[in-house]
């Protein structure tokens, strides 16, 4: 055979099928296909399969395969499916051209094509793809990409298939992505978490780029309610796959304080390949405006740096001043590490229904590692490790613990387990969360140590979601800074959520201080939930010496339970969540 041709595919036929072509010198059927697995001993089994094909073989798989030896042109019919290295097409007809390396694949009416390059697939209309560049284009591509809870659903035009090194080289990506393979670049696309043909709400943009397993950016993309257009967000829509979240929250808010008044706010993002420059801004009736700025860039692999501002007012001392902080970090396989400074942070934390702590903090520098979470198989519990150290200088009304810098050392195991209740209660799941923490300091013989658990039970009674909990914390020792310092305590939670019609529903979350015998806190909400979206009208009563009483409207996608919440909109912590980084 002429080198110049390429490489001969090694062709396999899973069965004869009297539609096959009569046999010519130029076209070769089944019978002459017998005559070419015998001098290409690698070319299959009984079974259809190719054991022995050697790595940088081109695997051509089908119920009728035909081969021009002239010409080094191949072609397949019949559930095709062509492999060379670690690519897989499969499709109804694939097209093999040896001299140019070059194929084509397309469907039956109402199929499609899938391209897959080791776990990842992609699925389209028709493809063209050359094998040796790596290179092709997927018409009417589709994609199911699992984030969160949910699936991102993905469709559009053309999507441009090519490796990763020659992305870098034409400045697409930024070079040295670890273990990247390909990346994708899609025209003309929409994008939902709803699973229906005619979704709550989709966003569209002329372009996406797609790192598959990495992170998916649409370039100033338009959201839609339904077939309404709403708005063209100025940002970068970024999922970040590896985390499974969003880079942002990207649909506005509104919110009344008791302390800053009215306000309305967003966040969003710019991304780059391996990195972002987020972007947050809110104004209040009574204080004006705040702002956040922070850029997330990663340097090798798993390995970044991550920096910004914050300019807030701080209730304590009603000024509003500018926070900075900057941060190495390290995230792989569930192992995270972070070397953190941080300037003038403002902390506002409820010690207890009596005392809610308010402070600025210098962390000069922090050191954490955590380590993934690990099951036990004999218990239905997961177990992880964390160690801390830092140097602190806190900064409050009170001159006692104000302007000294105080070390610390700390450890801390944290437990989740949760399992079916059983019984009378079929529907419903024992939970429990528990933490043990033992801190020592430098500039005194004092330490302390906390023991947290939370044991409960959530789960259906009819159209009810209910649950209840109990609460419990354990402090012995002290500590020489405020804002690490704790108090016992001893609550009951209780949730309830009941429908008001087919998609509204209404609910409620409170807890109850046993030590000072009262209800403390109480989140009142009515939402509109879809099968993918949720608004929600929010009202905290905070009843304990804080009176934070807070009021909201907000929007979620709930494939995203995780996302961070926008700059300054405030989302009370639900206890009978599970962890939100639990596999």
């Amino acid at each position: 055979m002429d080198e110049r041709r390429g490489r001969s595919p090694v062709l396999t036929s899973r069965k004869p099928d009297a539609r096959s072509p009569k046999r010519s010198p130029r076209l070769l059927g089944f019978g002459v296909l017998i005559f070419i697995l015998l001098l290409l001993p690698s070319a299959g089994t009984a079974d259809g399969s190719v054991p022995d094909a050697p790595p940088e073989a081109v695997v051509l798989d089908a119920e009728r395969v035909s081969y021009d030896d002239e010409t080094g042109r191949a072609a397949a019919e019949g559930g095709a499916v062509l492999t060379y290295r670690d690519t897989t097409i499969h499709a109804e007809r694939i097209d093999y051209d040896a001299a140019t390396q070059t194929v084509k694949a397309s469907p039956l009416p109402g199929e499609t094509v899938r391209l897959q390059n080791g776990a990842r697939t992609l699925a389209g209309d028709g493809l063209e793809y050359n094998l040796l560049t790596g290179e092709g284009v997927l018409a009417g591509a589709k994609s199911r990409v699992p984030v969160g809870e949910g699936t991102l659903y993905i469709s559009g035009g053309s999507l441009q298939v090519l490796p990763y090194d020659l992305a870098a080289e034409r400045g697409l990506v930024r070079n040295g992505g670890a273990g990247q393979t390909y990346i994708g670049i899609w025209e003309d696309v929409s994008a939902t978490t709803c699973a229906l043909d005619h979704p709550h709400y989709r966003i569209e943009t002329k372009r996406i780029l797609f790192v598959p397993g990495r992170r998916l950016v649409a370039k100033k993309p338009r959201l839609y309610l339904g077939d309404t257009y709403i708005f063209t967000y100025p940002m970068d829509y970024i999922v970040n796959l590896d985390r499974r979240a969003l880079k942002h929250s990207i649909v506005p808010y509104v919110q009344h304080d008791r302390s800053k008044g009215a306000g309305a706010g967003f966040s969003g993002a710019f991304a780059w390949e391996g990195g972002s420059l987020s972007l947050g801004g809110a104004y209040w009736s009574n204080t004006g405006l705040e702002w956040m700025a922070e850029v997330d860039q990663n340097i090798s692999g798993a390995l970044g740096v991550r920096g910004g501002v914050t300019y807030s007012w701080d209730e304590e001392w009603d000024d509003k001043i500018y926070h900075p902080y900057v941060s190495l970090y390290y995230e792989k396989g569930g192992w995270q590490a972070a070397l953190r400074w941080a300037w003038r942070e403002y902390i506002e934390d409820r010690k207890d229904s009596l005392y809610k702590y308010r402070g600025r903090l210098d962390r000069k520098p922090e050191l954490t590692l955590l380590t993934p979470w690990r099951q036990d198989p004999a218990l239905p519990a997961w177990f992880r490790f964390g160690a801390v150290w830092g140097s602190y200088r806190e900064r409050t009304k009170k001159p006692l613990y104000t302007g000294r810098t105080v070390e610390r050392y700390g450890a801390e195991v944290q437990s989740y387990g949760e399992m079916p209740f059983g019984g009378t209660l079929p529907g419903f799941d024992f939970f429990w969360n528990a933490s043990y923490s033992a801190w020592l300091y430098d500039v005194t013989d004092e330490n302390q140590s906390i023991l947290n658990g939370f044991l409960g039970l959530r789960g259906r009674l009819g159209s009810l979601e209910l649950g209840i909990g109990y609460e419990r914390r354990f402090v012995w020792g002290n500590s020489p800074m405020l804002w690490d310092s704790y108090r016992e305590a001893e609550k009951i939670h209780q949730k309830l959520r009941f429908p008001l019609g087919r998609e509204f529903f209404a609910a409620v979350r409170g807890s109850y201080d046993l030590e000072d015998s009262f209800v403390d806190d109480v989140h009142y909400a009515l939402q509109w939930i879809s099968d993918c979206m949720k608004w929600e009208l929010s009202y905290r009563d905070d009843r304990t010496s804080a009176s934070d009483d807070r009021i909201g409207l907000s929007v979620s996608i709930l494939a995203f339970p995780n996302t961070p919440a926008s700059f300054g909109e405030y989302r009370g912590k639900d206890p009978f969540l599970r962890p939100e980084d639990l596999p």
